[in-house]
């Protein structure tokens, strides 16, 4: 076997360095990085607690919002509800109550020109309460304009058929609760009578038949 050396089939010798080998697995050889991997991990956490399995009526499954995920909702809303509302009193409402205290209006005819005299929206507010208080209506407290004009007659003001209204609800309260407590009374009585008369009749029958 003389020409021959050992290690001459092509084996590499224990100080050669391998060639070929497949490169360490890595992010990079993936194509991902560590803030790749680290946003995939928080969408994959979010969308557990978020998301949950249902069922349709054929027993189908699909994902849909699980409990955590409404409870979450219901104390968000209730949040921004509670922000809305302070930041709405500390800023929007004295501001409305401004502009409203501060207004002007000022009548103008179909040409936009101005008539009459400019008031304030509260003298305005007090004109137009005094109009309606005061304005005629009929007995069922329509105007001409709110009962269609048809046979109508004014016979009072709106504020007398107000007052006149309450007074006979209040009456007509009063008197039936004192005929209801009459009506209790007169029963009893009439309950008392009626076993009067028959223990009456009642005893003059044995009488009569004593008698005979």
């Amino acid at each position: 076997m003389e020409g021959f050396e050992s290690g001459s089939c092509g084996a590499p010798s224990p100080t050669q360095e391998p060639t070929g080998l497949a490169q360490p697995l890595t992010l990079e050889v993936l194509g991902l990085s560590q803030e790749d991997l680290a946003n995939r991990l928080v969408d994959r956490l979010a969308d557990g607690l978020l998301t949950d399995l249902h069922y349709d009526e054929d027993g189908f499954e699909f994902r849909g919002t699980s409990p955590f995920a409404k409870s979450l909702n219901k104390l968000v809303k209730a949040r921004l509800d509670a922000l809305v509302e302070d930041l709405g009193s500390k800023h929007v409402l004295p501001r409305v109550s401004e502009l409203v205290e501060n207004l002007v209006l000022q009548e103008t005819n179909r040409w936009g020109e101005p008539t009459g005299k400019s008031v304030t929206f509260i003298e305005y507010l007090v004109q137009r309460a005094e109009a309606y208080m005061t304005e005629k209506v009929n007995y069922e407290g329509k105007s001409k304009d709110e009962s269609g004009g048809y046979s109508w007659s004014g016979t009072q003001t709106r504020v007398a058929h107000l007052i006149h209204k309450h007074l006979h609800y209040s009456i007509e309260t009063a008197m039936k609760e004192a005929l209801a407590n009459a009506n209790s009374a007169i029963a009893k009585g009439l309950l008392d009578t009626v076993k009067l008369k028959l223990g009456e009749a009642t005893a003059a029958l044995k009488v009569a038949v004593t008698t005979k």
